[in-house]
């Protein structure tokens, strides 16, 4: 079975297992192939609370990337957006 870790952060840690912000806040989603944006989907978070800093395997990234096995992905929420985003290339 092919997993990818979801690390969430600031308010989507309620969609987490342990919400606690003492500690991380990760989920293990099956991959197969999936892009960013249907994991989120899957997840059950709401798009207007994702922010626009996501991240894949420490690339600043686009909600259209594909996963594979072993990737590790960060979302962050509306509220906690990356400041100098400008100089980060997305990835697409």
């Amino acid at each position: 079975m092919e997993q990818i870790e979801v690390h969430l952060y600031g308010k989507l840690r309620r969609y987490a297992p342990n919400p606690d912000p003492r500690e991380d806040s990760i989920l293990l989603v099956t991959a197969d192939g999936k892009t960013i944006a249907q994991i989120v989907e899957e997840i059950g978070i709401d798009k207007r609370d994702l922010g626009a800093n996501i991240f894949l395997n420490g690339e600043y990234s686009d909600l259209g990337r594909v996963l594979h096995s072993g990737d590790r992905v960060g979302l962050f929420p509306d509220d906690m957006q990356l400041l100098y985003k400008w100089y980060f290339a997305r990835r697409k």
